[in-house]
């Protein structure tokens, strides 16, 4: 591999994984009417984005002219990509991070054929109107030299390795913050329907008046918590963990606020 070629594809890794996190956090903006940040990463980038169009400029290369071709292949690529991604992710971290349970035609809820489809569509797109300004752009970009895709790649890895340590205690936080709300829907003797509302309102107070439960809850790290907001559908091996997600949200809100005031103490 030429250093040319080198650069060129790292910049369009880079770029398009960037352009995936503008697509997807915009999305999740006008859906939820304030700024979600929905990457798997701290930084800009979701680089299941950065692969999928890689692999369709270079894999499918001698059909980017037949359309037809392309979008069935483009399709076929991008479906196999988020499917074994989706399967890696939960047999290593035991945490589903997106479903697709309730969309027609989907297998084991990593991966539907509306939203293949879709996808397979933007990657035509893409091949036709937008890769030809993102060449010209890496062009431009390449007179920084090696400087600029080596110090993405340096960034990206300390992103990736923060990320990756994180998820190892990830889970098991979880499930000790599931037993505080187990706990507290005991004292409140209230059904599971009622749980929300009633956390929701009652949290500060609880942690008040039960500091001993403040001091043996573990909160959520900076990337944890990123990791909760980021995923509204994340989903655990753990089913009561994934039953109560909502509230155990809203304990970390509450564990952080209640942090911050014993600070300023």
């Amino acid at each position: 591999m030429t250093v040319n070629t080198f650069t060129t594809v790292v910049l369009e890794f880079f770029i398009y994984a960037m352009i995936g996190w503008l697509w997807e956090t915009s999305l999740a903006a006008v859906k939820q009417h304030k700024f979600v940040d929905t990457g798997f990463l701290i930084g800009p980038i979701t680089p299941i984005y950065g692969f999928g169009v890689l692999g369709v400029i270079y894999l499918l290369e001698p059909w980017q002219h037949q359309l037809g071709l392309l979008f069935i292949f483009a399709t076929i690529l991008v479906s196999l990509l988020e499917y074994l991604t989706g399967f890696l992710l939960e047999k290593l971290f035991h945490t589903k991070w997106w479903n697709y349970e309730k969309v027609p035609l989907n297998i084991q809820g990593r991966v539907a054929l509306p939203v293949s489809i879709f996808w397979g569509i933007c990657c035509v797109l893409i091949i036709r109107y937008v890769q030809p300004e993102v060449a010209q752009l890496v062009n431009w970009l390449r007179h920084f030299g090696l400087l600029l895709p080596v110090g993405l790649i340096a960034v990206g890895s300390f992103d990736f390795g923060f990320t990756l340590a994180n998820l190892q205690s990830f889970r098991q936080k979880l499930e000790k913050l599931e037993l505080a709300v187990e706990e507290r829907r005991t004292q409140l003797n209230a059904d599971v329907t009622n749980l929300r509302t009633d956390v929701q309102e009652n949290w500060d107070d609880f942690l008040t008046r039960h500091p001993q439960n403040q001091a043996r809850l573990s909160n959520l790290n900076f990337g944890q918590r990123h990791l909760l907001r980021s995923f509204p559908n994340l989903r655990t091996d753990n089913d009561k963990v994934s039953t109560h997600l909502d509230d155990i949200r809203e304990l970390v809100v509450a564990l952080r606020k209640k942090s911050k005031q014993d600070k300023r103490k």
